[in-house]
């Protein structure tokens, strides 16, 4: 009876907020506003500003420890934002990030998230430090942004300093960088955080409470920006060709294969209305893409790869179904993974309150494979206040085979973050009789304090969807996740959260035969600092029908297994100068033992330099085969001149494949949108007698970036 009342209580708290929602009105001007981030410009003083910041860390509701000023201003280009951060010790303001898209965290921040379409769902997020440098994303469905998301890079400018008296932060957002409706009179959602570094403390307006998990990405919670009146939207027309130069080298013990690179390519992105962009590309080329990260699979399962492509990455949550890197039946992955992508076409929006994401690709013929169309449709709709069905197609085709998939899906938010949810995909494939079938639900009960997530997922096993990615066919898993996240601190004690978990699972085939059982319970300490100590026992059953190999040629034979372990991580706090976490496991390994640890230390020297480490080891003894050992190591370097020119190197090596890969990018943004990169790519083979440079490339891409 108390948590029901506890949890109406909630209820009714939203209800409330969303009666009595804050608003700020946007002034406009006539007057030419330099972004140089002075807020020197006389309108900026005629403004009162919003400084009614509330604390979200460490003690939610309270009064910050120090004030923030907030103004807007917009004229027929830019939507213009002017904050002043006070600070009662500037000199500790950390700001020391160059590199675009790089640790923003391990400084001080500040967060604008704007709903253009007011849909109360879906927002766009600008990340800046106190000297202006830049990170952004997508937020989709009030979640917080996955790396796909953050992979959005949008076109703004802003500007920042430290002064006297704490830091100044001036940001123009071009009104073609976002999509809106076409309205004579708009009101748009916005939520702004300022993170205070060095105190662990966030700063919220409009306040969203930790009963909202989600943070500033509880786009529902938002305030309105008003007074936004009669903006020309101009044609909407992006054009960014590219032009790429270089060579590239392919070493074995027969021949030596070289090929001079030199060729050109064109993405256009056309609204054709006001919420919906028809984006086109031809000749595409992915030359700056960075590295895979190495990685060594010791399971019976496929290893997951993420997306790193711009092309795919730009609204791919909207093509997102099913469950992640489990069963995905849209993973862009699959497209151009051994051909050469020669051009398409994508349509992504909103009409009404519907989203829509539309795709065709075509690759060309090479390696032996046919040319090949891959084709999807997913379309999502809000049928009312936070909840959403959707569905989708997919097809891939050519003249040998064609692989279709269908689905419908289904979301139901409620309280803070909570929800139900599930889905269902079929798929039909020339090379099968009949079709097959996936599906999911869930259920996920959330707040600051308590978690409970329990479902069942079942995948069918012919179920290959060849525009997806499944990593377990005839399979019907059901599981339960359930924790006790209390917060002990309030910004004087040492320990500010501490986090228990118990999670079960069990996975049966198809005729009901458990082939998986896992078990394991954890605790957690966060620090008020943000060093964190971790503690997790597990154990996992496992029945193999068949065995499997690893990549270094070790069998793993078919029976059954009980593996226990326990494992120890401590992570620091990564805005530290040196940071670094370390775990290490113990314990069973299929009828063997395994001793695992992982380690990664970084350093900034400087804001133009920064160096990290990393180091993964196992050591795994069979009892019929030996002992063998599993490694992979990392170093990566980087490099910033300015907030224009900086660059990454990476250096990556694993003992099965025995190859050394060394990476290098150096990237200048000439215009804001506009790159040219440098990339160097050699892959060392060190297994044998004959070890050395198996594969050689190098190149610059030019790219511009035309707003019409």
């Amino acid at each position: 009876m108390n948590k029901f009342i506890y949890y109406l209580s909630i209820l009714f708290a939203t209800t409330l907020v969303a009666q009595e929602r804050p608003e700020v009105k946007a002034i406009r001007t006539n007057l030419t506003i330099k972004v140089d981030g002075l807020l020197d410009e006389e309108i900026w003083e005629n403004i009162e500003p919003i400084t009614q910041f509330i604390q979200r860390l460490p003690q939610d509701g309270a009064q910050p420890t120090e004030k923030s000023e907030m103004r807007i201003i917009y004229d027929d280009n830019y939507l213009y934002f002017g904050f002043t951060f006070f600070d009662s010790n500037p000199e500790k303001v950390r700001a020391t990030i160059l590199n675009r898209g790089g640790w923003i965290h391990r400084d001080d921040k500040l967060e604008i998230a704007l709903d253009t379409y007011l849909d109360r769902r879906n927002a766009y997020l600008f990340e800046m430090n106190p000297l202006g440098t830049q990170d952004d994303a997508l937020i989709s469905d009030e979640s917080r942004p996955s790396l796909d998301e953050w992979a959005w890079d949008g076109v703004y400018i802003s500007q920042g300093r430290v002064t006297d008296y704490g830091w100044v932060l001036e940001v123009a957002i071009p009104w073609n960088t976002l999509r809106f409706p076409s309205k004579d009179d708009l009101t748009m959602g916005l939520a702004v955080k300022r993170y205070i570094n060095r105190k662990n403390e966030s700063a919220i307006w409009p306040h969203i409470g930790l009963e909202y998990s989600s943070d500033v990405y509880q786009v529902s919670q938002y305030a309105n920006l008003t007074g936004l009146k009669n903006i020309k939207r101009g044609n909407d027309i992006k054009i960014k060709p590219f032009g790429i130069i270089g060579s590239q080298k392919q070493i074995s013990e027969d021949e030596t294969i070289s090929d001079n690179l030199g060729n050109g390519g064109v993405d256009l992105y056309y609204g054709l209305k006001s919420n919906l962009t028809l984006n086109l590309t031809y000749n595409t080329d992915f030359a700056q893409v960075e590295s895979d990260n190495a990685q060594i699979n010791l399971t019976r399962f496929s290893l997951f790869y993420p997306e790193k492509r711009e092309f795919f990455l730009t609204r791919s949550k909207l093509f997102g179904f099913g469950n992640s890197r489990q069963t995905e039946i849209f993973f862009s992955r699959r497209i151009g993974l051994n051909q050469n992508v020669l051009g398409g076409s994508r349509i992504y929006g909103q009409i009404g309150k519907t989203s829509i994401g539309a795709l065709n690709i075509h690759t060309q013929a090479e390696n032996g494979l046919p040319a090949t169309a891959y084709s999807a449709l997913r379309l999502r709709s809000d049928i009312r206040d936070r909840t959403t069905i959707g569905a989708i197609v997919t097809d891939v085709s050519n003249k040998e085979t064609q692989n279709s998939v269908f689905g419908f899906d289904g979301q139901m938010r409620f309280w803070g973050n909570s929800s139900v949810s599930a889905w269902y995909g079929q798929v039909q494939d020339d090379q099968f009789e009949k079709p097959s079938e996936a599906s999911m639900i869930k259920v996920d009960l959330k707040n600051d304090r308590y978690f409970f997530t329990a479902g069942q997922h079942r995948v069918d096993k012919d179920f290959h969807p060849a525009l997806g990615f499944v990593q377990r066919n005839d399979m019907v898993g059901t599981g339960a996740m359930m924790g006790f996240t209390p917060r002990v601190g309030d910004g004087e004690e040492l320990i500010r959260q501490m986090r228990y978990t118990l999670y079960v699972r069990d996975v049966k085939n198809l005729e009901g035969l458990s082939e998986t059982s896992i078990i394991n319970g954890g605790i957690d300490a966060i620090f008020e600092s943000r060093d964190r100590i971790g503690l997790k026992i597990i154990q996992e059953k496992e029945k193999l029908s068949d065995g499997f190999i690893l990549g270094n040629g070790f069998e793993i034979q078919k029976g059954n297994y009980r593996d226990r372990k326990i494992s120890l991580s401590a992570r620091t706090n990564q805005s530290r100068g040196i940071w670094g976490n370390f775990a290490i496991s113990k314990g069973d390994y299929f009828g063997g033992n395994k001793t695992s640890w992982s380690s990664s230390i970084g350093k900034q020297f400087s804001n133009h330099l920064t160096l990290y480490g990393s180091a993964n080891q196992n050591i795994i003894f069979m009892s019929n085969q030996g002992e063998f050992t599993a490694n992979v190591y990392g170093f990566t370097a980087e490099v910033a001149l300015n907030r224009k020119w900086f660059g990454k190197a990476l250096l990556q090596y694993d003992n099965f494949s025995n190859q050394l890969q060394v990476y290098c990018r150096i990237n200048w943004i000439h215009t804001p949108g506009s790159d040219l990169f440098i990339v160097i790519n050699k892959l060392y083979d060190l297994s044998g007698d004959n070890y050395g440079l198996v594969q050689n490339t190098q190149v610059i891409k030019l790219t511009y970036l035309f707003q019409i």
